[in-house]
């Protein structure tokens, strides 16, 4: 699994470690798991991807063999700032300024919000399996809470 692989620990600014694999060569590319994946999650793309990218998948904080900070009241630690920030500088650390990113549900949540902060740094994205959480807060009412099927709903 992961051939051709190298594996890395990278310190963040968190004071934790960011674990994961890189390999391939070309234009980067940043892939982030879901949940409850690891960046094995990846073991079938990132190869076919490595033919023409340089391919880094990681655990996101506090998943896989990521370092899990302790949590504070605000979940802070945990937030989708904090954890993009680990991933920024993970990708700055092996040398790339500006990389795609690519994410499943909760790191599809990570990307956003990678992109987000750091306009600069992420060339596309693309984010996959996650439902808009403002959307769906806008659309709770008594009529979601109680529709039995969401096609029903969103018709």
């Amino acid at each position: 699994m992961f051939d051709g692989f190298d594996e890395f620990d990278i310190a963040a600014s968190s004071g934790g470690t960011i674990h994961g694999r890189r390999g391939g060569d070309g234009p980067p590319v940043l892939l982030l798991h879901g949940i409850p994946e690891t960046h094995l999650m990846w073991h079938r793309v990132a190869p076919r991807l490595a033919e023409h990218f340089t391919v880094v998948a990681t655990d996101l904080r506090g998943w896989g063999d990521s370092s899990a900070p302790p949590s504070t009241v605000d979940h802070g630690p945990y937030g989708m700032r904090a954890i993009a920030r680990d991933q920024a500088e993970v990708m700055r650390s092996l040398g790339h300024d500006r990389f795609h990113v690519v994410g499943h549900d909760r790191g599809a949540r990570c990307a956003y919000r990678l992109a987000l902060d750091e306009p600069d740094a992420v060339s596309r994205l693309a984010v996959m399996d996650v439902v808009p959480v403002g959307d769906v807060y806008n659309r709770a009412d008594r009529a979601f809470s109680t529709t039995r099927h969401l096609l029903d709903f969103l018709s």
